[in-house]
């Protein structure tokens, strides 16, 4: 039974849970800490923005941070509490150059959590960390040793609990000014008025005592406390109608309110050594608050609209002016304020961080058919949402930029010399010795023409002379900064050079619309020797003889007006292939190239695919064969072959650049990090990027990452995404808000929207009626239909005085031509929560109901065409839904899973099989077979659960003949997911590691996993019973969180998981655990109901990190397996699988 797996983060979360400042790495330099899910993220803070000093994980979901002090510390250290209440207190040892853990632990009560954000607060007298998580206590973790004379003297680090008459602590601040050593806490019900009532804690008894006579009444909206700074002191009290200032001294008059619009405040920061508060809400408008002062004493507050940002979750004063937005929601930035008079404030931005999170929605597909999968993510919310695409990409480590305007193109000339040229003139600049980065210009060089762009450049074979061409001539010059012309040769009758290539050797040149021209290249002369016209010419590639290993020199040309490529062989310029090419547009690059010893040609047209052939020249003739086409972006311009790491690849220039490697005789296409690359170079090592304003000077990245590309939908909010294979589009349902300005009020207005999967143009939309929005989609064939996809929508129509009472529809389009027709609506009482092709037919979550399509007949007139009928009501509010064969499997909002089966199929009917007893609150729900289930409830766990209808047990079955389904496992994910998707990403890194491991080690590995692993008597095995023990057996998909994450679970064979479990268990023991947090308490499973280890599941996060272990390490992790006779990089090579 296939109930082991594995779970592997892909892309971390990207969204901003929580951030601080202080002086972490160095006493008087100030860093900015992040945290990312379980990422924390360390930057140096500079005068223009941020620099990543250093990157860790722990075992938890990070939920709340403080700066502390310990005693013996010149800098400050960092206390992070857990989602799971656990808690780590780290500091930066700079001798070291590491995070070092100064203590750990976890806070435990009876009681029940606290319904309210967790909070925590310093209380700097007695150096205590309180945190606010369970109701009616409160619980103090000293960061000092005591003096001897208490209790708690022994107990740093030690939480204790106290309790407290106030369960509902909406919020709670360490107070300033004449309140030092107190605190401030906001409670009351929702709804109702809201008290802020201080308190002080008393570290000799550990209890916290009230101070009644310090107790304020406010407004019902209230929601935040903000502490006011030194020395000012008392609190600012945030609700959605009213800011109020309390200084908590009850004195008269020393309350001040300040009305305001309705505004949900999100993130609020004060700034440096000022009065003036930056409060962020819930739209992304920033304002900034200002306390009237007199006599140190506060007599008036002040409200002004600054601009807008991101959706804040938290604000950071950086300082210079400087603030960094972390969001949930959306892209975290950082933005300039800008002061103008009157101490007010306008904001520009400086940087952008992309953030997936929160992915309500996504897709996989496969656009070309060659098994490389796209993906494209619903992210973000309101007017932050976006579509994302992300692919598997190659990174580039920029490490220094040089702005230039107008950039056209860029040469390398030898190692220290480049040849820029722009809209206006050709740039010549040399490199400082051992240091690429001090480049001089050169007003003057040799008698290179500086004054106009130049078209190509190379020096000639000798190395003692240049080759440049203008659109006026090509010119050779000596190299050498006072060095002469020595040739120059200028086309005939006046005519311009358009095009232009250039070697060692060779020139070919474009002059006019088609005329060709071949000059041959020596020391000191350019002799023409070949003449020959033709209609045009769009492009020009030169193949000399000892690239291409033909014993021939060739020069290739794409043209427009024919939509052909012909390879013409020098220096007669005779024909050897005319190819016409199936393509609408023409080429917009040619090349020839060998990769592993195989040639090429590649044709890049015009509307962004690439044509790929394998080349081979019998008889003075060339043959093409093995003709493959791809799309790699909407926009590219040219090909240039480039050598890293002793491999030759080909970097595709454009919006999207794309990177082409053969690995194992295939070509692979993979995108790179940046956008709109027109142009690279080589350069001392380095790789040069040409941008539209800047040259990029650095390096790719060795190995493959997720990349992400962002795509507005013009301020709606994507929800819901379906890709048709047969169209190539996709099918976007949207949301669009609309706040009314004069009562507050949000209509939303739903949309559905068909783009290009290419281009993500929109080609057709249809609009939604008022407050009626997209809750599911699903593509669906019909047997009767063979060639056509359906596109099911099913909606929600919002009752503005019930929500209980919300109807939905199912409508049905047809997309053709582009285009989006609909052909029935059927409307249903409820909301439509999900929708599956299944069996010919589709099945429906219609509240707590299943319903089946009974009737699909486009063909017969408006409103006889769609029929839907109830089949079961046995759920409380049916989810989300996938099926597998003959069965279906229902996500309940509270009764955890059930499993349904076909008992008709025309028309479709279903009977309940089987039910978990157990209560669970589902977000998703997979099939893994039709006997294996995973789900994923609102606790952030993915569970197995499995049915096993051979087991007659009379406990397992009632007197209804349904079965129950039994728990075989549990994993705590740590974050919300939204999701599952069939498939995954492949690497293409994965299979040359699959190949060379398979070819060393399969042998005597598979002899090994059988001894060790099974009991049972040996047997011969091939290939395939090793790579069955190693890769997933059954079922793989993907799934997406609100903390921006994606991640993959692999279902693995038995012996498989017993295996990696034992490296795991090694690799937990050997390697550094940051945080001293527990890793088997982080990932065990959590329900309502209990508790179980990680049972049946693997960490494939924990199992990569084997790959950053140190020699020693690894040979440790090694040893301690059963059998010993592994090398390391077997074991990576293992993991890589398993996790790819």
């Amino acid at each position: 039974m296939s109930k082991h797996h594995v779970v592997t983060t892909l892309n971390p979360a990207t969204a901003v849970t929580c951030a601080t400042k202080g002086c972490f790495v160095n006493a008087s330099v100030e860093n900015l800490i992040i945290c990312k899910g379980s990422t924390v993220e360390i930057y140096t803070i500079m005068a223009d923005g941020i620099k990543l000093f250093n990157q860790f994980s722990i075992f938890g979901v990070i939920s709340s941070i403080q700066m502390c002090n310990l005693f013996d510390q010149q800098t400050s250290s960092i206390f992070l509490l857990t989602e799971q209440n656990c808690f780590t207190v780290l500091s930066f040892d700079a001798k070291r150059d590491s995070i070092i853990t100064e203590g750990h632990g976890m806070i435990e009560t009876n009681a029940r959590n606290t319904d309210q954000p967790i909070a925590t607060i310093l209380d700097r007298k007695t150096n205590t960390i309180l945190v606010s998580a369970f109701t009616g206590f409160l619980f103090a973790i000293p960061m000092s040793k005591g003096n001897g004379k208490t209790k708690n003297s022994d107990n740093r680090f030690s939480p204790s609990a106290m309790r407290t008459r106030e369960y509902d602590i909406l919020s709670i601040v360490s107070l300033r000014g004449i309140h030092v050593s107190a605190m401030a806490v906001l409670s009351g019900e929702t709804n109702e008025l809201k008290t802020i009532k201080t308190f002080k804690y008393k570290h000799g008894t550990n209890e916290v005592a009230e101070m009644p006579k310090l107790t304020v009444k406010v407004e019902a909206t209230t929601h935040t406390l903000i502490s006011v700074p030194d020395p000012i002191g008392g609190v600012l009290a945030i609700g959605e109608y009213i800011i109020s200032y309390h200084d908590l001294t009850l004195s008269p008059g020393s309350t001040k309110e300040l009305s305001i619009d309705l505004v949900t405040v999100t993130a609020h920061t004060f700034l440096k050594n000022s009065v003036q508060c930056i409060l962020g809400d819930a739209e992304g408008y920033l304002y900034v608050l200002t306390l009237e002062t007199t006599n140190m004493k506060v007599v008036g507050i002040t409200s002004n609209v600054i601009g807008q940002s991101s959706i804040p979750h938290t604000i950071i004063d950086l300082g210079n002016g400087l603030l960094y937005i972390g969001s949930t929601q959306g892209d975290s930035s950082i933005i300039r304020l800008v002061p103008n008079a009157l101490r007010k404030y306008t904001v520009e931005p400086v940087s952008t961080f992309l953030n997936l999170g929160p992915i309500v929605d996504f897709c996989l597909f496969d656009y070309d058919g060659h098994g490389e999968q796209t993906m494209i993510c619903c992210s973000g919310t309101d007017k932050e949402g976006s579509l994302r695409i992300v692919e598997n990409g190659v990174g580039f480590v920029e490490k220094f930029q040089l702005n230039i305007p107008l950039l056209n193109k860029v040469w390398s000339l030898g190692t220290n010399t480049l040849v820029i040229t722009t809209a206006l003139e050709t740039i010549v600049l040399k490199a400082a010795r051992n240091n690429p980065s001090e480049l001089t210009e050169y007003q003057n060089y040799s008698e290179l023409v500086l004054d106009q762009d130049t078209l190509d450049i190379a020096f000639t074979l000798n190395k003692r002379n240049i080759v440049q061409v203008t659109t006026n001539s090509v010119r050779l010059v000596q190299d050498d900064e006072k060095g002469l012309l020595v040739a120059e040769w200028i086309p005939p009758n006046n005519q311009k050079i358009s095009i232009a290539k250039v070697n060692t050797r060779q020139c070919v040149v474009c002059c006019g619309k088609g005329t060709l021209v071949y000059l041959d290249i020596t020391d000191n002369a350019l002799s023409p020797k070949c003449v020959k016209q033709f209609p045009d010419i769009a492009c020009i590639h030169l193949s000399p003889k000892h690239e291409n290993g033909t014993g021939h020199d060739f020069v290739t040309i794409g043209m427009w007006s024919q939509s052909m490529i012909k390879i013409l062989q020098l220096p007669g310029l005779n024909p050897v292939l005319e190819h016409t090419l199936d393509s609408v547009t023409g080429p917009k690059d040619v090349l020839m190239i060998t990769l592993e010893k195989i040639p090429y040609l590649m044709v890049l047209l015009g509307d962004g695919q690439i044509l790929t052939s394998r080349i081979a020249f019998k008889n003075s003739k060339a043959v093409l064969s093995d003709s493959r086409q791809t799309m790699v972006g909407t926009y590219c311009t040219a090909m240039y072959p480039f050598e890293h790491g002793g491999e030759q690849k080909i970097f595709i220039t454009g919006i999207r650049p794309t990177i082409v490697t053969s690995w194992h005789r295939k070509l692979f296409f993979s995108a790179v990090n940046l956008k709109n690359v027109y142009a690279i170079a080589p350069f001392y090592g380095m790789i040069i990027l040409m941008t539209e304003h800047n040259l990029s000077f650095g390096h790719t990245d060795t190995t493959q990452k997720l990349h992400h590309t962002k795509i507005k939908l013009n301020d709606e909010m994507p929800i819901r995404i379906q890709y048709s294979t047969a169209t190539k589009l996709l099918s976007v349902g949207t949301i669009q808000n609309q706040k009314d300005i004069n009562n507050g009020f949000i209509k939303h207005i739903g949309k559905i929207q068909i783009l290009d999967a290419q281009t993500f143009h929109a080609l057709d939309t249809y609009t939604l009626p008022n407050n009626e929005i997209v809750e599911s989609m699903t593509m669906a064939t019909f047997a009767a239909y063979p060639n056509q996809e359906f596109l099911f929508v099913g909606t929600v129509i919002e009752n503005p005085d019930d929500p209980n009472k919300n109807l939905g529809r199912i409508l049905v389009f047809d997309i053709k031509e582009r285009k989006c027709e609909l052909l029935e609506q059927v409307k249903l009482p409820g909301v439509i929560y999900s929708l599956k092709s299944f069996q010919n037919s589709v099945v429906a979550c219609v509240n707590g109901s299943i319903f089946c399509l009974q009737k699909f007949q486009p063909d017969l007139p408006l409103g006889e065409r769609v029929e839907f009928k109830s089949e079961i009501h046995n759920n409380t509010v049916a989810l989300s839904l996938d099926t597998n064969g003959d069965r279906v499997l229902v996500a309940d909002l509270m009764q955890s899973v059930s499993v349904l089966t076909m008992s008709n199929k025309d028309p479709l009917s279903l009977k309940l099989l089987a039910v978990d007893s157990q209560p669970a609150w589902m977000t998703a729900v997979k099939f893994v077979n039709e006997n294996v289930y995973i789900g994923a409830d609102n606790k952030n766990n993915v569970f197995t659960l499995s049915l096993n209808p051979s087991r007659q047990l009379p406990q397992r079955v009632n007197q209804s003949g349904i079965m129950r389904l039994e728990l075989e496992g549990g994993y705590h994910i740590g974050s919300h997911i939204n999701c599952f998707k069939q498939g995954k990403f492949l690497f293409y890194f994965i299979l040359s590691v699959i190949y060379l491991f398979f070819i060393n080690a399969l042998r005597t590995l598979l002899d090994i996993l059988s001894d060790m692993l099974s009991n049972a008597p040996a047997t011969q095995h091939n290939e395939n019973d090793i790579t069955s023990q190693i890769t997933a057996t059954e079922s793989s998909f993907t799934y997406v969180t609100v903390h921006g994450s994606i991640g993959t679970i692999k279902t693995i064979s038995e012996n498989s998981f017993h295996f990696f479990k034992q490296i795991q268990s090694s690799i937990l023991k050997e390697s550094g655990n940051i945080g001293g947090l527990d890793h088997t308490a982080w990932r065990s499973y959590k329900s309502r109901i209990h508790s179980t280890e990680e049972s049946n599941y693997l960490d494939g996060d924990l199992l990569k990190s084997f790959q950053q272990m140190n020699a020693f390490s690894k040979q440790r992790v090694i040893e301690s397996l059963p059998s010993s006779i592994y090398k390391a990089s077997d074991i990576e090579n293992f993991i890589r699988t398993l996790v790819a």
